[in-house]
């Protein structure tokens, strides 16, 4: 009795027709969990150059940022709850 919304076959065809890995996997029992990482990693690019850093701006997050002190108006943050 098998309890899947989509039948293998028809995930494998789509991921063919799409380019995309599918591999049936148990994160409970571990079965081709590192299979699926490995296949993954073999289709990323080999010899990409690294993303280019902008020289001039750099971000700097201190341990104090995260308690919502300093004034100033912040859009989205952190819910962290400290006070």
């Amino acid at each position: 009795d098998d309890k899947r919304a989509v039948a293998p076959a028809e995930a494998q065809a789509y991921a063919d027709e799409n380019g995309l890995v599918f591999m049936e996997t148990s994160a409970k029992s571990a079965v081709n969990v590192n299979e699926l990482f490995v296949a993954i990693a073999k289709k990323l690019p080999k010899n990409s150059a690294p993303a280019q850093q902008d020289k001039g701006q750099r971000l700097t997050i201190t341990a104090d940022d995260h308690k919502g002190g300093g004034g100033g108006k912040k859009s989205g943050g952190c819910a962290c709850g400290g006070s």
